[in-house]
C-alpha cells in the first residue's frame, strides 16, 4: 500500500501555515490515481489555499509496481541519504530517478514491457544521429510509446522548451539487447541509475570484445 505522513508547511510568499500530504512510498496498483499525478508530471504540484502562490515540493519516495515487477527511487537533486534494498525488494526490478520525466520513462518503458537498459542503448543511437542533423552538443531524449513496428522518443534540443518527436525502427532495440547477451549483462541488485553514462559504458565494453 501506499505510505503517505501530513507534514505543516509555511507559505514563503503569504506565511501562512499549511497541512501538506507527502508520500514516502506509492503502490502503483492501489493507488493509481498516484500514478497519473506521476505520469502528468503534476505529484509534487502545490498552491497556498490563502495567496494562491505555486510551488514544485519535490521530495525522495518509492514507486512500486508489484504487478509489473519494478521499484523505482525518487530522489531529487541535492537530497541527502540512500535507499538500501531489503530482502522483500529482491524480486524486484530496482531503479534510481532524479525527477518525474526520468519516472514517467521508466514507468513507460515497463508497462511497455522493454528492458530501460537496452533502450538507453538505443536512445544512444539515436541522440548520436540527432547531435549530427541539428548541430548541438548536448540532446535529452525520453521514450514516449510504441508505434507500429517503431518506437517514439521525445527529444529536447538546447534552448528549446518544446521537443520534437523522432522514430526509430524497432529492430534497433534487438540489436541492443543483442549486445546485452553478447556482454552476458547482469541485472544489478541495488537501486541502479540507467542512463546515458551507463549506455555509454555498455558499449564502450561491447566495442572492446
Amino acid at each position: 500500500m501506499s505510505t503517505q505522513i501530513t507534514k505543516d508547511i509555511i507559505c514563503p510568499q503569504c506565511g501562512e501555515t499549511q497541512k501538506y500530504q507527502l508520500y514516502t512510498s506509492i503502490n502503483s496498483v492501489d493507488n493509481p490515481e498516484m500514478k497519473n499525478l506521476v505520469m502528468m508530471e503534476t505529484l509534487f504540484d502545490w498552491r497556498c489555499s490563502r495567496c494562491n502562490y505555486f510551488a514544485d515540493m519535490a521530495y525522495p519516495f518509492l514507486y512500486t509496481d508489484p504487478k509489473a515487477g519494478y521499484i523505482i527511487c525518487f530522489k531529487p537533486v541535492g537530497s541527502i541519504g540512500n535507499v538500501e534494498p531489503t530482502s522483500v525488494m529482491e524480486q524486484y526490478i530496482k531503479r534510481a530517478v532524479k525527477n518525474l520525466a526520468e519516472m514517467k520513462e521508466k514507468i513507460l518503458i515497463f508497462d511497455s514491457g522493454y528492458d530501460d537498459v537496452a533502450m538507453e542503448l538505443v536512445k544512444n543511437a539515436l541522440c548520436a544521429i540527432i547531435k549530427n542533423t541539428y548541430k548541438v552538443s548536448t540532446v535529452h531524449a525520453y521514450f514516449s510509446r510504441l508505434g507500429e513496428g517503431e518506437l517514439e522518443f521525445a527529444v529536447f534540443l538546447p534552448r528549446k522548451n518544446e521537443p520534437l518527436y523522432h522514430s526509430t525502427k524497432a529492430e534497433v532495440y534487438r540489436q541492443s539487447e543483442e549486445v546485452l547477451r553478447t556482454l552476458n549483462y547482469e541485472e544489478p541488485g541495488d537501486f541502479s541509475r540507467v542512463d546515458a553514462k551507463l549506455a555509454r559504458k555498455i558499449l564502450e565494453q561491447y566495442k572492446n570484445i
